[in-house]
């Protein structure tokens, strides 16, 4: 829900913009009387608040306060054809409305859009989904990917840059999945990436629709057995069978790797790991027993192998992840914690939908109370965007903080 007051980052958003479209000058967008103190001057709904305006900085423009007194609840659009009126009946010359509405073509063509395109290219080397989604990037929506080239793999080809997913095939990939079993025994969704010479889940999907998930090509086309459900009674022959080979099975080993259930599966079908312990004919485990966090540590240095942290999603990151969720959030509180700390980006994900205003007001507000930059780990206890949010709009995550606590040093300086 909006607020009809706007928030000090809108406001110094518009002061520049004014700034600059007036050069270095401030000016009422409608008379265009010189403003030289923010007491002479209203921060103005262009749509009235009391008619749905929203609190946006597209709804917002700075006015002198004649012109805001005279405009009251009427929107931008009437009040000027209402002056202009007056004007005309007195026997001046009007401008165009166009003109004093400051409307401007917001599309953009291809040639500017090659432009910024091969701008970034130069300078990263290549170009994914991900970089449309930051600001900093300066580059356009993805919009205008579809519309000028298709799809991003197009656009790839046209600018020079080698995608092996065009090399890819329906026996191509037939082929490289039998190798890898061959030579790995089993398949899992964390091991579809270019290291290994199999193709993402996506490009397999994309050349075998006849499939809908991992689970479907693991068990039709590559041949392999695929539990559908897990129940008691399998549960418990599984449990035998890591035991055959295995002193006790722990909480780490439940995971897809070792054929067993994850621990809420456990907990969900015995009540208690140790219930399951007793079933199946394990040492039990002591009561307080957990995973350290060494050996997490050591976990998600082997899942990522170097790579940069990247997660679809915490459903797919615990898919293959030897440890459960309730391990994580019983050494880190929650997983979000887990993620900042080890600088875990999370594609899909509700902190995703923040925008960049939303951002730059939390942490604007944060700063204005006198806080000083919080640990990584902190943030979400604290509420404010994790780590990866802020990296969506900035190139530093400190930066939007250091930003902030110079505005309101200069302020308070006045």
């Amino acid at each position: 829900m909006y607020n009809r007051d706007f928030s000090d980052t809108i406001k110094l958003e518009i002061i520049k913009n004014n700034l600059e479209k007036n050069k270095g000058e401030i000016n009422c967008e409608v008379c265009n009387k010189k403003i030289v103190s923010i007491n002479d001057c209203h921060f103005d709904h262009i749509l009235p608040y009391s008619k749905g305006g929203k609190t946006t900085i597209s709804n917002c423009q700075i006015l002198c306060v004649n012109c805001n007194l005279k405009k009251n609840d009427k929107d931008l659009k009437e009040f000027l054809l209402e002056e202009k009126a007056r004007k005309f009946l007195s026997g001046e010359i009007i401008n165009d409305l166009k003109e004093d509405l400051n409307i401007k073509s917001l599309s953009m063509s291809k040639e500017i859009f090659d432009k910024r395109i091969t701008e970034f290219i130069n300078k990263k080397g290549d170009i994914s989904k991900v970089d449309f989604g930051r600001e900093y990037n300066n580059l356009p929506s993805i919009y205008y990917v579809k519309k000028y080239y298709g799809d991003l793999n197009n656009l790839k080809k046209v600018f020079g840059i080698e995608d092996l997913s065009l090399n890819w095939n329906r026996e191509s990939i037939k082929l490289a999945l039998d190798d890898y079993i061959i030579k790995k025994g089993n398949i899992f969704q964390k091991d579809l990436k270019k290291k290994n010479k199999i193709p993402s889940l996506p490009c397999i999907l994309k050349y075998y629709p006849e499939y809908k998930n991992f689970i479907e090509i693991k068990k039709e086309l590559c041949n392999i057995k695929v539990l559908e459900k897990w129940t008691v009674e399998n549960t418990i022959a599984f449990g035998k069978t890591f035991l055959e080979h295995n002193e006790k099975i722990t909480q780490k080993d439940l995971c897809a790797s070792n054929h067993l259930p994850t621990v809420k599966v456990i907990n969900k079908l015995f009540g208690s790991l140790e219930n399951y312990q007793k079933v199946v004919g394990s040492e039990i485990s002591k009561k307080n027993e957990l995973i350290s966090k060494a050996k997490i540590d050591e976990a998600v240095n082997f899942y990522f192998e170097g790579k940069e942290r990247i997660i679809e999603s915490r459903k797919n990151f615990f898919e293959c992840f030897p440890y459960s969720l309730s391990t994580i959030e019983k050494r880190y509180n929650s997983f979000n914690e887990f993620c900042d700390i080890y600088e875990i980006k999370i594609i899909n994900t509700r902190k995703s939908k923040y925008t960049k205003r939303e951002v730059d007001d939390a942490i604007s507000n944060w700063v204005k109370l006198g806080n000083k930059i919080p640990t990584s780990k902190d943030f979400t206890k604290l509420g404010l965007p994790s780590i990866s949010v802020i990296l969506k709009f900035y190139e530093d995550w400190k930066e939007p903080f250091y930003l902030y606590e110079k505005i309101y040093e200069e302020i308070n300086r006045n």
